[in-house]
Formats: structure tokens, C-alpha cells, sequence
């Protein structure tokens, strides 16, 4: 980062800002992170929680960084990282439609399954991929769900806010199916039960690693890739990641 960006972010003194620079010998960074997605990453009391919250604070750890978790709606999060006013955001999908759009480390942070929900007094054959063409899919903004589910025109998306706006409304009729992690899923029924007994699996859509996106436009973030990629492996290396994966397993 140059002195005068340096400068530039430091008078303007917001939280949306990233901050990236040398303090005796140290660097501190911003990251974005998703404010409304547990397990995996949510807020209590103002504060970013979760398994991949987690694994982020100890990789940057590991790599000497101090990190600044700044919580935001996914959507939002992306769109500042594109901007180049974030340098990173997670949790991201790698595939085709995101592949040009990011700089990426090089291992997934970690691997999770997309499920297909349909109603529990609903049709009970598997559903797959094949079997959505021409129902009315639940999805949440500005999430992605691989390129042969996002490229196929024949997917009429019904567009929610969150995973458990979708759900709601898959129970309430208004979709047919709902495409949601599955561990979300799980935390969701487990929070909501009276809702939980009303929606079940029906099939998998893809299981997938998910990234820190960085920004191609934020000064910097090339080199951070490189810590954080080294910071991934030292805690994959020392056991810090399967502590962590233990803890929210």
C-alpha cells in the first residue's frame, strides 16, 4: 500500500474502510465477513462468531496479521470487495462465474454441501439438479450455487433475504424447493423447530469449497493472499484447524 492510500484511509476513519499497514513490524488488515450465516459466520452482540470466523482469525493469526472482522450482509460484503474498498470477503464459491472476478488462495478454507429442501408433507423421491427445471427455487441474494444451477435459464429463482426467509416460504407454499447449506439448515431447524419439522432434504445440489474472495482492486491484496495462504497451511499443519473443526463439528 502506498503512504498517501495509507494516509487517505486512516483520515477517513470508517469502518467500512480496510486498513492494511506496518506498525512495528506488524500489518493489521479489515476483512469482510458475513454477518447473518451461522454456523459458519454470524453475529452475537455486535460480535462475528462461527467455524469459518474462526479459522479466518487463526490463519491470519498464524500468517503475523492482525485482522479486523468488519460483519455485513453477503451481498453487500461482495460488492465493497469489488470495489476495492474491502480487500477480502468470505464465505465465497469458487467456480466459472467467480473464477475472473477474485484473486484466491489456494486451498478452500473448508468444504460444505448444498442441499435441496422441499416440504416435509411433500413428494419424497430425491431431488437433483435435472429435477428443478421449472419449479420455483428459493435462493438468497447474492449468494451463488454453481455455475450449472446459475448459467441454466430454466431455474425460476425466487430471491429472499437469507436462508431462513427461504425456508419460510418454502413452507409456506410459496416455493417448491429451497437451496440452502445443509449445516445451516440443521442450525436453522435446531433455532426454529416448529419450522424445522415442516422442511426436509430431498437431495444435494453440489458440495463445494468456499474462499476468501480478495479484491482485485484494493491495493495490496496479492500480497495478502500469500500470507493468508501461508497462514491457512501453518494452522492445517499444527492442528489449529481440527481443533477449530472439533469445537463446531
Amino acid at each position: 500500500m502506498s503512504l498517501r492510500r495509507a494516509l487517505v484511509l486512516g483520515s477517513l476513519g470508517s469502518a467500512l474502510l480496510p486498513l492494511a499497514y506496518a506498525k512495528q513490524g506488524a500489518i493489521k488488515v479489515q476483512i469482510g465477513a458475513e454477518d447473518d450465516w451461522r454456523p459458519y459466520a454470524y453475529t452475537l452482540s455486535g460480535k462475528p462468531m462461527g467455524f469459518s470466523v474462526e479459522l479466518v482469525q487463526a490463519a491470519w493469526a498464524a500468517a503475523g496479521v492482525e485482522v479486523e472482522l468488519v460483519a455485513l450482509p453477503y451481498a453487500r460484503c461482495m460488492r465493497e470487495v469489488e470495489a476495492g474498498k474491502l480487500p477480502a470477503c468470505f464465505n465465497t464459491l469458487r467456480d466459472s462465474r467467480t473464477e475472473d472476478k477474485y484473486l484466491w488462495h489456494r486451498h478452500p478454507l473448508f468444504r460444505a454441501r448444498i442441499g435441496i429442501y422441499g416440504r416435509a408433507d411433500g413428494p419424497s423421491e430425491p431431488v437433483n439438479l435435472q429435477s428443478l427445471k421449472g419449479k420455483r427455487i428459493g435462493v438468497t441474494n447474492g449468494y451463488d450455487y454453481g455455475s450449472a444451477f446459475d448459467d441454466d435459464p430454466a431455474m425460476v429463482r425466487d430471491v429472499a433475504n437469507s436462508d431462513l426467509t427461504s425456508l419460510r416460504k418454502l413452507v409456506a407454499g410459496r416455493v417448491d424447493y429451497a437451496l440452502v447449506y445443509d449445516r445451516v439448515a440443521n442450525e436453522i431447524a435446531v433455532n426454529n423447530q416448529a419450522l424445522g419439522q415442516q422442511f426436509r432434504l430431498r437431495g444435494t445440489l453440489l458440495e463445494t469449497g468456499l474462499y476468501l474472495s480478495f479484491s482485485k482492486r484494493f491495493d495490496g491484496a496479492a500480497a495478502l493472499v500469500q500470507k493468508f495462504d501461508a497462514g491457512l497451511e501453518t494452522i492445517r499443519k499444527n492442528g489449529e484447524y481440527a481443533r477449530i473443526e472439533a469445537r463446531w463439528r
